[in-house]
């Protein structure tokens, strides 16, 4: 698999991450605008109150969608991978995967959803009832500093983290891929030695001579 494969590749499956992460945060907030209150500014969340008991639940039900949305989504790149892969895939490809994924997730996520969509446009199932027109809806470096806390930016460690993560969980995979190509090439060489060998036929004897070439 060369460069430009698996940056395809990988690409393609950071395109499907960010695609249903922004359907369930979307869905989400379509259900209960205050379903992902605590990301929200101090301010806002000061002036909106408590969560209701749809936003919680709601919240509960995106955060587990997510969870097996980052779950699927580099399983199914790791065995797209596999597939492509002229011998055992390793850690490397599967950890360049998982990371430009979890990359470009994050630059969608601060640029897209929360510098355009939330500071910018505003759109009214991301403005809480009774915080409408307040500054801090337009503050764009609170969500760099959500990005970049203080004293560690966990979630620009998470960019490499989750490659590590997808890297280190391909291994089995490739692993058992290579023991059931082995357990198949070892069957079929006892197929082939359990065939019975056909012998050509012997000659006969005698050779049949016809009545009328007789004496």
């Amino acid at each position: 698999m060369d460069f430009w494969e698996l940056t395809g590749v990988s690409l393609g499956y950071a395109v499907l991450l960010v695609a249903l992460f922004t359907t369930v945060i979307v869905g989400s907030l379509h259900i209960a605008r205050d379903a992902l209150l605590s990301d929200y500014p101090p301010a806002i969340q000061e002036r909106y109150g408590e969560q209701s008991a749809r936003g919680r639940r709601t919240a509960a039900a995106a955060g587990l969608l997510n969870l097996l949305v980052f779950l699927a989504v580099p399983v199914a790149g790791v065995l797209d991978l596999r597939d492509r892969a002229d011998g055992s895939l390793g850690f490397w490809p599967p950890f360049a995967l998982g990371t430009v994924c979890f990359l470009a997730l994050t630059l969608f996520d601060l640029v897209v959803l929360d510098w355009w969509l939330f500071c910018r446009v505003q759109p009214r199932f991301m403005v809480l009832p009774g915080t409408e027109g307040m500054p801090e809806y337009r503050d764009y470096a609170f969500h760099v500093r959500v990005l970049m806390p203080r004293p560690v930016p966990w979630p620009l460690v998470a960019i490499p983290g989750y490659g590590v993560a997808v890297g280190v969980t391909s291994l089995p995979l490739s692993l058992g891929a290579l023991r059931c190509a082995g357990f198949l090439r070892h069957c079929s060489l006892l197929r082939r030695c359990a065939a019975p060998q056909s012998s050509p036929r012997s000659a006969p004897r005698h050779a049949h001579v016809p009545r009328s070439s007789r004496f």
